[in-house]
């Protein structure tokens, strides 16, 4: 049994032997194009170039499954990072090109991927069935690769670092490589920076250049750039910091740094005199003398110099000043008087009157004053012999007499304006200024005004009136006003103001009381066919008649009326159509009225809009007056007949005579018989407004209390009640007081 198992392992070790000799073996992969090369780098100089490669294998074909995978490794020779390996081509076998089976697979085509800069990559060829790879030496590989001068730094624009400044360029590329940036001063080439980015922060002047470095494959130049700069030392005025000259003498000054790029500014007293790419200023021989100094702007720099006075070798010993503000406007046609005063002594004073920069004397202005016709600056030197060979001078302030580029007018209108709720309104003027040719705006005098032109205007076109004030009379003027001010050619306009008047409508009625089945006619008395109406009902119904003038309501409710028209929308105030109240008409001093013999008293009604008194019970009787009152001397019956709007009421008054009923009755018998039924007083108490009756039941709780007592109580059933107490007070005096017995 042994010897059997013994054999059994020799056979097997055979088999295994013999299928690994027969087996596949992935042998090699060569770059053709880096064979017998010393220099092992592929310089693809424009992206896409064609490259080739070989592959052997021994032993066994490939499974007809089988794939050849061609892949390029990161710029270090690794395959460890998946996203950083770039797949050159997969072979896949067919029936007429089965690379399973060839075991020396020829000029295999690939090119370099996007990207690819390094000087270590390997490409590796990967079997899928079964799996095995092989890779090559390694080798150098750029993509795409920059010629010489291709690049530009800032995209070739110079700039100029101001003192401790720096700044951050980039070529005009975004690849990843290695880029070695240069500095060229005095001469020599030096090496400041290695960037795998192609941007670097540059803190010092010189010319820079970057080199791209292709290992290899070379190492192509990007073009110069020339970086400047300014120091304090630069920026600083050649020359002493005080300068002797006399009075009428120039001067020039020079920058320490020349450079055509740069702006120099000269400025005397903070005031600009001069701004040019020049390095030099030349004053002028008259207003020469201050502190000067100089600004020098670079790019974004922006450096000033050292402070320059320059003087007269003598000081004066007096002072000038100016009389009157030193800036002005002026109109065309003015004439502006400038003076001047000093404290010199007169002996050898010679005045002389300049106009602007340009150091020439006005002929025939050697006086204090002088009168300027035109704008400009002017300013006069006072000069004086000093007995050496310079004359001592002063220069005054200057006058700056500026012209008028645009006037700004100002308009409104009158108070109580308010937008499409006013049938005119006055427009008028605010004030006007001037804005002057430096920009800024300047008071005008009265005698300025005065010069000026006025023309309001209605939507651009002229009204014709040319006054401070211009009255918008009625709706069918609105529109855009404006005023425009103008003087020599000169003009301007105003804002605008959007006028919107309205005719406000007018509404007629004989009242807002409505009889039952009666009507109310409201009328729109100022009418224009120009606006629209409409009439609304309890805020939504519209009831506009076919004629809107008039409407006619025959149902109680809230009306308004809308009106619009000439850019208004508007509506008056509600109408409230009530019910008509017939206890809203009232007599004084009641119904009943009590008159002494050979008296008179007068009856007054209130309540409605119109009255008619008759004689009688009725209106057939004889009319008695018109007015609101009567004056009766008659015992007998009145009608007044009151009327509001289309409702009428009448009331019927009885004149009755004093009684002699001196008792107040004490007992009552509502048996319904008609006698002693009702608490029946004096006349002097009974119908009277300025009397109060009180009663009390049993208990004293207040049951009536009334004016006008009518003889009326009681109106209901009492029940068992048999004992009440009164009270009868005129006047808030009580005059009368007692007890009532009910019989049953």
């Amino acid at each position: 049994m042994k010897r059997k198992t013994k054999s059994i392992l020799i056979l097997l070790a055979i088999f295994l032997i013999c299928l690994n000799s027969s087996a596949q073996v992935l042998e090699s992969v060569v770059i053709n194009d880096l064979r017998g090369v010393a220099n092992r780098a592929l310089c693809d100089q424009i992206g896409g170039t064609n490259y080739s490669l070989d592959i052997t294998f021994s032993g066994a074909v490939f499974e007809n499954d089988n794939t050849f995978t061609i892949e390029l490794s990161d710029e270090n020779g690794s395959f460890s990072d998946p996203s950083k390996v770039k797949e050159l081509r997969v072979l896949t076998s067919t029936a007429t090109n089965n690379y399973n089976q060839q075991f020396n697979i020829k000029n295999i085509g690939f090119q370099l991927r996007e990207g690819t800069y390094g000087k270590s990559y390997v490409i590796r060829v990967r079997t899928s069935n079964p799996v095995q790879t092989v890779q090559t030496a390694s080798f150098e590989a750029y993509y795409d690769m920059f010629a010489e001068g291709e690049l530009s730094i800032n995209n070739g624009q110079e700039f100029t670092l101001c003192n401790g400044e720096t700044k951050e360029v980039a070529l005009d590329t975004n690849v990843i490589g290695e880029y070695l940036w240069y500095r060229v001063q005095s001469g020599t080439d030096e090496l400041v920076a290695t960037t795998q980015e192609p941007k670097y922060t540059i803190a010092e002047t010189g010319q820079y250049y970057v080199v791209i470095d292709y290992g290899l494959c070379g190492g192509p130049k990007s073009r110069y750039l020339t970086v400047s700069g300014l120091s304090g030392a630069d920026t600083e005025i050649k020359g002493p910091s005080t300068i002797e000259v006399c009075s009428d003498q120039s001067h020039t000054f020079e920058a320490n740094i020349t450079n055509t790029s740069y702006t120099y500014k000269w400025y005397l007293d903070n005031e600009l005199k001069k701004s040019s790419n020049e390095p030099t200023y030349t004053t002028p021989n008259t207003g020469q003398f201050g502190t000067y100094r100089l600004e020098i702007e670079a790019g974004t720099c922006s450096t000033r110099s050292n402070d320059v006075i320059l003087q007269q070798p003598t000081a004066a010993g007096y002072t000038v000043t100016n009389e009157g503000a030193l800036r002005r406007v002026m109109l065309t046609g003015e004439t502006k008087e400038l003076c001047i005063n000093h404290d010199a002594t007169s002996t050898d004073v010679d005045i002389e009157w300049y106009k602007d920069a340009d150091g020439v004397p006005m002929g025939g202005k050697t006086g204090s004053c002088m009168n300027a016709t035109d704008p400009g600056n002017y300013y006069a030197r006072v000069k004086k012999s000093t007995g050496g060979t310079c004359e001592a001078a002063v220069d005054s302030e200057k006058f700056v007499l500026l012209g008028v580029d645009s006037f700004k007018v100002a308009i409104r209108v009158a108070t109580d304006y308010e937008e499409c709720n006013i049938t005119n309104t006055t427009l008028s003027v605010v004030g006007v200024k001037a804005v002057a040719e430096d920009g800024n705006e300047y008071d005008l005098t009265a005698d300025q005004i005065a010069m000026l032109s006025y023309d309001w205007r209605k939507d651009g076109v002229s009204t014709g009136e040319t006054g401070n004030e211009y009255t918008v009379n009625s709706f069918s003027d609105n529109g855009l006003y404006t005023l425009n001010v103008s003087h020599d050619g000169t003009e301007s306009n105003s804002e605008g103001i959007n006028v919107k008047l309205v005719e406000i409508p007018v509404v007629s009625s004989p009242s807002n009381s409505l009889c039952a089945g009666s009507f109310i006619n409201y009328t729109i008395d100022n009418y224009n066919t120009s606006y629209t109406y409409q009439w609304i009902k309890d805020g939504t119904e519209d009831v506009t008649p076919t004629d809107p003038q008039t409407l006619t309501v025959t149902e109680v409710g809230e009306y308004v009326l809308r009106y619009s028209g000439f850019g208004c929308d508007k509506e008056l105030a509600p109408i409230n159509v009530i019910p008509f109240d017939d206890s809203a008409v009232t007599i004084t001093p009641s119904e009943k009225v009590v008159m002494e013999e050979g008296g008179s008293e007068v009856v007054i009604a209130a309540g409605g809009e119109s009255y008619e008194w008759y004689l009688g019970e009725n209106t057939s009787g004889t009319l008695l007056s018109t007015t609101d009152q009567l004056t009766v001397t008659s015992l007998g019956f009145y009608t007044v007949k009151a009327k509001v709007g289309n409702c009428s009421v009448e009331r019927t008054i009885e004149v009755v005579e004093q009684d002699d009923q001196i008792i107040v009755p004490n007992t009552l018998t509502p048996n319904g018989d008609g006698k002693n039924d009702t608490w029946k007083i004096s006349n002097k108490y009974a119908f009277q407004p300025l009397v109060t009756i009180i009663l009390y039941n049993a208990n004293g709780k207040e049951i009536l209390k009334t004016t006008e007592y009518r003889n009326d109580w009681p109106t209901e059933d009492l029940g068992n009640q048999k004992v009440f107490y009164y009270k009868i007070i005129r006047e808030d005096k009580l005059i009368k007081a007692g007890t009532i017995s009910v019989l049953h």
